[in-house]
């Protein structure tokens, strides 16, 4: 029987980080997930939990069917991690317990690159879709994608962060510098360089092409006016030519009768 919620997380949450300096010769730390039939010892940390979780895991399920086979004392298997495995798991049997109740659960970053990191581990395929997917929607730094994308094999996550690094405004900082690393720091630095010479390239044509326009539009406007003004000429030659016709006709008109 699996037990409520909340006091699975409060069993999880009640193992301390203090516990990651212990070494394998000191009393374990036992978290007790509830009603468990299974031990599962995490360096020198035991999650009491359940079987059929465990089994969802190909890597694990095959480590319980050896035990199964062979060991006839209580089932617990065990595994060696890095100092981040025993935060990892219990990370995960958050994930693992909450979606065993009616949800939604919203799970932070941290949990779920965790179960990500156990779930790629010992191979659970739904549980690393599902982590891939929550932490898809999370508005991750750049930083932190091309680091997950390193670490689980996220291609699309490194190119798309990658883009987003060249083509913000600010510099990359030297702390994001230590992050990525110096190799793709200098891929950056030439993407954005050479972004940046094709910006100025565009930047330079755009200007010349307005030039080019305003000097267009100060020719037809000359034209214009120079049309204009020998219209207005013509006009004016034709009226006074009419005029100084009228007034020799009329002269003459006058002379005629006399």
């Amino acid at each position: 029987m699996v037990g409520p919620v909340s006091s699975l997380t409060s069993a999880v949450d009640s193992f301390s980080l203090v516990d990651k300096h212990n070494t394998l010769s000191d009393p374990p730390t036992v978290i007790d997930l509830g009603d468990g039939d299974i031990e599962l010892k995490v360096n020198n940390t035991i999650f009491k939990t359940h079987k059929h979780l465990l089994n969802d895991f190909n890597r694990l399920r095959e480590t319980i069917k050896g035990m199964e086979r062979y060991d006839n004392g209580p089932p617990c298997i065990t595994v060696y991690r890095d100092e981040r495995g025993v935060e990892d798991f219990k990370n995960t049997f958050k994930v693992l317990y909450a979606s065993l109740i009616k949800g939604p659960f919203e799970f932070d970053a941290p949990t779920l690159v965790s179960s990500l990191r156990i779930a790629t581990a010992y191979n659970y395929p739904q549980l690393r879709e599902f982590s891939i997917e929550k932490l898809g929607c999370s508005n991750l730094p750049a930083v932190q994608r091309i680091k997950l994308a390193r670490e689980f094999e996220l291609s699309s996550w490194g190119e798309s962060a990658f883009q987003e690094l060249v083509a913000r405004e600010e510099p990359i900082t030297k702390e994001e510098a230590r992050e990525i690393g110096v190799d793709l720091f200098e891929e950056v630095a030439r993407a954005r360089e050479e972004m940046n010479r094709k910006k100025g390239a565009v930047e330079e044509k755009v200007r010349r092409d307005e030039e080019e326009r305003k000097k267009r539009e100060e020719e037809e406007r000359k034209k214009r006016e120079a049309e204009e003004k020998a219209k207005k000429e013509a006009e004016e030659k034709a009226k006074k030519e009419a005029e100084e016709k009228a007034k020799k006709e009329a002269e003459e008109k006058a002379k005629e009768k006399k």
